[in-house]
């Protein structure tokens, strides 16, 4: 007889389900195994039984239980062995069971023996062993009584011993080189524990390996913010000092030739709260290691490609190998920092070839634009140093992420980059002609080359550099929302008030357009962007501000004409000054900053317009809630634009305070989008066919229109007759990738099986198509309607489950393509015959 605590109540008996009682019953016996083998006093039964308002015959219902449960604990197969007794012994009752048929005892068993491993170094052999304690939970501890309103504190110790072990368990993986396994993770579980500081450090540490510096020190800015927030407490010492390293891109961080030679963070149980992120120095190779598994995930992405060959110059002397290999030290410092800073992935080299990935292991809407802007900075700084020539391609490639060890994209592609790498000019970078048509912050050569590709030029800065134009894209079915803004302005202009504004909307839903329109009759309007990359550390929104008002170069004089010349026209600009060039050091002065946007309102009515502050940091973000607070009486409107994942960062933003207001922008309607495609199709004939296809296609989001218009108004496009054949622009691609790879990485992967097993689906559909369990994919599909990738369609006749339909068929199209063709036609086999399965069967496995 076996019994599992570690998920629903469950007793077995030769592995067939004991039938238990009512509530009181399966609590009961929940409550004695959490303290098997030990005298339970009957008045604490009682009172985990009753909270609160006990009956007079409490007594009576327990020794009812009791009696029911002795029955129930009478093992009817055919080996006694194993069976649990339930005595009375005072002043209670003694429930005696095996140690080995307990899940939970089992569990605490495998977590002392991963630790052992751990404490002595033997990481892959720490690692199998907490991955199979990790493996018996099968959801929350009894999670059928806690849905009745039991709330035990063991209940709390058991889930805190949990999380403890998946810690462990991700520091052994960590030093296992598993970085690209654990990411997904990791994300999931910090969304549920956001305070514990030794997973956030994880999280910190698994980015940085994956050459993704700027989401690392995001990670950090998110967990100080709330831990500040909500708790009033600043990160311990060991993160802050985690932070530091990744700054200064500390070698302590680095996987050094063998994984299993260094420990990365601590050991031991976390608090609830806070537990130390530590960086150790190396120990002893262990004398027999276990073999560490290698999972690889393969996806078909867009990405680019950058190759650099830095042939050494005059700094190599005369080729003494010394000379050169300092040279190479130096180019691939340089190649590693620039591509780092910039979100890509360095690859490896071959000699003094160097590739890189965008795009990998998750897409941004700007890959291109940020290859190239890596590239260019990468031939200025080894200018004096070596002969460069870089190519950049951009295209569908295979990625391989394996876990450990750098990516992998296989393809045409990196042929086409070598080609483009070798014809460039010394000193040069080249890119494809996809490159070029993405990279929207790029100057180019006029004529493209003869050899074939364009040579990149320079680049301006990406604030606002790779917004697509606005002023040609029609403005429809916006004109409540701009009744509201004008009706808020005019209210700021005649009360004398601050007011703030909101709003939000996915990508290309015209959030941007909807307050050009605004904007564009107001005498004062100042404009801040914030961007995923830069080198203004998220403190790119105040730097344009400032450069809204004057130039940085003119700043003192600008200041003076508007406050005077003196004290606080000094102050001013000292405070104001350093968001020239912002660093990670800029002293945050909000005060100043304040007093600087209220004396501009004072003199005429300012709109002060931050575009994307989901890409802010945190001290931006900081200082627009605190100017809410504590502005004075002058007329001020700040209007914000972000996406939804704002809202994920910071889930109480403005909310409840009587001077805010927050405007969701939904998709045009049917009428509107056939309305938008009319205007930008103005001189083109479309059959019926396309244009229900193109209506289809573009779901209601403006920037889809108009790619889709640009795409099908090229005379080298043929007219296609329908939405099956219809492509899909690389500019919608990369938005709608960009939105699947921010999710975790197992909720994506319930989304790729979605995608495949059918127009409508259900958990049970999703998980048999994936081999999953139906349970957690149930959890999986909740979480992706709340994030809007999914719309509940209501139950199934025969199954009674929730079923879902993508919100875009765009996103499904996507999404799908991200498999490779052999793994998406097993997964379609598997969801077609879970759909020709009888439909008792399929009652038997109603997952939600």
């Amino acid at each position: 007889m076996r019994f599992h605590l570690l998920g629903s109540l469950e007793v077995l008996d030769d592995d067939l389900p004991v039938p238990l009682g009512g509530v009181k019953q399966r609590a009961a016996l929940g409550f004695l195994l959490l303290h098997a083998n030990r005298v339970v006093a009957t008045s604490k039964l009682l009172q985990a039984l009753w909270s609160r308002d006990v009956p007079p015959t409490a007594r009576k219902m327990l020794q009812n239980a009791v009696s029911g449960l002795r029955g129930v604990l009478t093992p009817h197969g055919s080996n006694p062995e194993g069976s649990a007794l339930l005595l009375t012994h005072a002043p209670g009752y003694l429930l005696r069971v095996d140690q080995n048929s307990l899940d939970l005892s089992r569990f605490q068993q495998l977590t002392e023996q991963g630790r052992g491993e751990l404490s002595t170094g033997n990481w892959p052999a720490a690692a199998i062993v907490l991955r199979k304690a990790l493996s018996l939970w099968r959801g929350p501890v009894l999670a059928d009584l806690a849905e009745t309103g039991i709330n035990w504190p063991e209940l709390t110790a058991i889930k805190d011993g949990r999380l403890a072990t998946q810690e462990d368990c991700f520091e052994a993986e960590l030093a296992c080189g598993r970085h690209y396994e654990i990411i997904g993770e990791l994300e999931s579980l910090i969304e549920v524990e956001p305070y514990r500081e030794r997973l956030n450090g994880q999280l910190m540490l698994a980015l940085y390996r994956c050459g993704r510096q700027v989401d690392a020190l995001s990670v950090y800015r998110r967990t100080r913010a709330a831990l500040v927030e909500e708790l009033g407490l600043e990160p311990g010492r060991e993160l802050q000092e985690l932070e530091r390293a990744i700054l200064d891109h500390a070698p302590v961080l680095d996987l050094p030739p063998s994984v299993q030679r260094r420990h990365l963070l601590s050991v031991g149980q976390a608090s609830p709260v806070s537990a130390p992120v530590v960086i150790t120095p190396p120990v002893a190779e262990p004398v027999a290691p276990v073999a560490a598994m290698n999972v690889m995930t393969v996806e078909r992405k867009l990405v680019s490609v950058v190759m650099v060959s830095a042939q050494p110059g005059l700094a190599a002397g005369d080729g003494d190998p010394e000379d050169v290999d300092a040279v190479h030290q130096e180019v691939a410092s340089v190649v590693s920092a620039e591509v780092s800073r910039l979100g890509g992935v360095v690859g490896g080299n071959v000699g003094s070839v160097f590739l890189a990935l965008f795009g990998v292991p998750k897409t941004a809407e700007d890959d291109a634009d940020r290859a190239v802007r890596a590239s260019l900075a990468i031939r200025d700084r080894l200018a004096a140093v070596a002969d460069v020539q870089i190519g950049v391609a951009t295209g569908d490639s295979l990625v391989r992420l394996p876990s450990s060890g750098a990516p992998t994209a296989t393809g045409v592609l990196l042929d086409q980059c070598r080609q483009l790498m070798a014809l460039s000019p010394l000193g040069a970078v080249r890119a494809c002609s996809a490159t070029r048509e993405a990279a929207g912050s790029v100057t180019w050569e006029a004529d493209g080359a003869p050899t074939g590709g364009w040579q990149a030029v320079s680049c301006v800065s990406p604030r606002g550099a790779t917004r697509r134009s606005q002023a040609a894209v029609p403005f429809v079915e916006r004109e409540r929302e701009l009744l509201v803004l004008q009706g808020l302005l005019d209210e700021v202009r005649t009360r004398r008030r601050p007011h703030f504004v909101t709003v939000l909307g996915e990508a290309g839903v015209g959030k941007t357009r909807l307050v050009n329109e605004l904007t564009s009759s107001c005498s004062t309007a100042f404009r801040g962007t914030a961007t995923a990359f830069g080198d203004d550390h998220g403190y790119g929104p105040l730097s344009d501000v400032v450069s809204g008002f004057s130039s940085f170069e003119t700043l003192r004089a600008a200041l003076a004409s508007l406050v005077g010349v003196g004290e606080l026209a000094d102050r001013l600009h000292g405070s104001l000054a350093c968001l020239a060039d912002p660093g990670p050091g800029v002293r945050a002065d909000f005060p100043a900053w304040r007093r600087f946007l209220e004396e501009v309102a004072e003199s005429d009515p300012l709109v002060v317009f931050l575009e994307d502050v989901h890409w802010a940091n945190d001290v931006v973000l900081d200082f627009v809630e605190e100017l809410s607070e504590h502005a004075g009486s002058v007329p001020l409107l700040v209007i914000a634009t972000a996406r939804p994942e704002l809202l994920q960062r910071r889930p109480a933003w403005f909310g409840g305070k009587r001077n805010a207001t927050t405007i969701s922008l939904e998709p045009l309607s049917h009428n509107g989008t056939r309305s938008m495609l009319n205007s930008l199709l103005q001189t083109r004939e479309l059959s019926s066919e396309l244009w229900q296809a193109l209506v289809t296609c573009v779901g209601g989001n403006p920037l889809f229109a108009t790619e889709y218009a640009r795409m099908v108004a090229d005379p080298r496009m043929p007219c296609l007759q329908n939405d099956a054949s219809l492509p899909v622009p690389p500019s919608v691609r990369g938005v709608l990738t960009a939105q699947v790879d921010s999710l975790p990485f197992e909720v994506k992967a319930v989304l790729q099986d979605a995608a495949v097993a059918g127009d409508l689906v259900s958990p049970g559909a999703v998980a048999a198509t994936g081999q999953r369990d139906a349970l957690e994919v149930a959890k999986a599909l909740e979480l992706l309607e709340q994030r809007d990738f999914l719309r509940r369609q209501g139950r199934n006749s025969e199954t009674g489950e929730i079923e879902y339909g993508f919100r875009h068929l765009l996103v499904r199209d996507v999404v799908a393509d991200q498999l490779p063709r052999a793994e998406r036609a097993v997964r379609r086999e598997r969801a077609q015959a879970w759909l020709e399965e009888p439909a008792l069967d399929l009652t038997d496995r109603r997952a939600g």
